[in-house]
């Protein structure tokens, strides 16, 4: 246990001592309000303001789908551009916490529970949607040593607490290779409670922990990114167990031990831009929307996103090799899709659950004081969510109360327009439009 919270302590001390250099807010102190997310009302008139985001993409599959809508031009239709140009900053997990806090990004694709570290000394940084549930925490096997899985055990008819030591007993005593992240830590950490098995943890950037496994220099791995997990897989490695086998076989439950390891990637922003900017949030989410859409219908256009992912991952990966690796790993959400993240206050995925696990998870292990954040004051999704669904609701009724009314040209071809924008997840835009037609 020293070893891995010293790795993960010394990996918080760093994330606080960039909060520190880049100061409480990141931004003009006292200027915005910091607790919670402050929608503002529809801009007047019918153009389609532009604005220039400072955005930055991670090196994952959930993470760089963004790329697909800028090379549609789908954020262009939103009035929406990107610095640097033209498609924004490659981050990583290393920088983007203290590029985020220091005004150099606006919005980050992120897994938001790695800011968390920032709280003991800023308020600024908040989760502005979710995109996936992550599956892709998995501890892997080199093929050579010929290993059992979780699942091949339960198929012997072993129960949960069997099994999962049956299939990590190999690893007792042996070295884990992981990833720097924080969001590995209680995933490794709950499989050891669950099976009783210890290990020694070795910190690896995927990267260079891919390199050696492609050479056969590493026994047993958990990759924090899911491209890396996919083409072990691919490669023949073995899933000694991974998070949807906790979620199929453990223990249930809100209080159960399972909630904490639940991953929900999303986007991550500055607070003070998030509430200066409201409505080119709102359809910068839009296009998020949209992608999903998109790609659901039609898969190929995972080709455009593709070569972007392996120059950031270092993996070698197809269209059809990032759908399998985002539909596997990585099942994004459409907008309905949220629902369980916002209003299902029982269900395992509702974000008061979730985060209040996490967050409770770093009050315990020091990284964050007890009482320094709560789950709203971090996740402003379920607001910004919410406001979306009123303006799709409310677009919806107009435009079916215009149907079937005299218009002129002028008036239909704003009907025409609010269509497209409701059709493109853009229902701000939308509203505004059907509202000018109803005058």
């Amino acid at each position: 246990m020293t070893t891995r919270w010293t790795a993960r302590r010394r990996a918080a001390r760093f994330l606080i001592a960039l909060a520190l250099m880049a100061g409480s807010s990141g931004l003009a102190a006292g200027a915005v309000d910091l607790t919670a997310y402050a929608p503002i009302p529809p801009e007047p008139g019918t153009d389609i303001p532009e604005a220039t985001i400072k955005f930055g993409m991670r090196p994952y599959a959930d993470n760089t789908f963004y790329i697909i809508g800028m090379k549609k031009g789908w954020f262009s239709d939103v009035g929406i551009s990107f610095d640097p140009a033209p498609y924004g900053l490659k981050a990583n997990d290393s920088n983007v916490v203290t590029l985020l806090l220091n005004g150099q990004l606006d919005i980050i694709s992120e897994y938001c529970p790695l800011m968390l570290p920032t709280y003991k000394s800023s308020k600024a940084l908040k989760c502005i949607a979710f995109t996936d549930t992550f599956l892709a925490n998995a501890i892997l096997a080199n093929p050579a040593l010929k290993l059992k899985s979780f699942k091949d055990y339960i198929a012997e008819g072993m129960n949960f607490e069997q099994a999962i030591h049956a299939a990590l007993a190999p690893l007792e005593g042996k070295t884990l290779v992981g990833a720097p992240e924080l969001s590995d830590r209680p995933f490794e950490e709950g499989l050891e409670k669950f099976s009783g098995v210890h290990w020694k943890l070795e910190v690896l950037d995927d990267s260079k922990s891919l390199v050696l496994a492609k050479s056969g220099r590493e026994d047993f791995v958990n990759p924090e990114g899911a491209p890396i997990v996919y083409t072990l897989r691919q490669a023949g490695w073995t899933d000694l167990v991974d998070i949807a086998d906790l979620f199929k076989y453990g223990p249930g439950g809100s209080d159960s031990p399972v909630e904490p390891l639940i991953g929900i990637v999303g986007v991550g922003a500055n607070g003070n831009y998030v509430n200066t900017h409201q409505n080119t949030v709102l359809r910068f989410l839009s296009v998020v929307w949209r992608i999903f859409d998109e790609v659901k219908k039609d898969p190929g256009l995972y080709e455009l996103q593709a070569p972007y992912l392996n120059s950031m991952a270092g993996t070698s990966l197809d269209a059809k090799g990032v759908e399998d690796t985002v539909r596997i790993l990585d099942p994004f959400e459409t907008f309905e899709g949220d629902l369980p993240y916002y209003e299902n206050p029982t269900g395992t995925l509702f974000y008061r659950n979730v985060w209040g696990a996490i967050i409770a998870n770093f009050e315990d292990h020091g990284i964050i004081p007890k009482g320094a954040v709560t789950p709203d004051e971090v996740v402003w999704g379920g607001a910004v969510w919410h406001q979306m669904v009123a303006y799709r609701d409310k677009t919806d009724a107009m435009l079916k109360g215009l149907e079937g009314k005299p218009a002129d040209a002028a008036k239909q071809k704003l009907i025409e327009r609010a269509k497209a924008f409701f059709a493109w997840r853009d229902y701000l835009d939308a509203y505004r439009l059907a509202t000018a037609a109803a005058q």
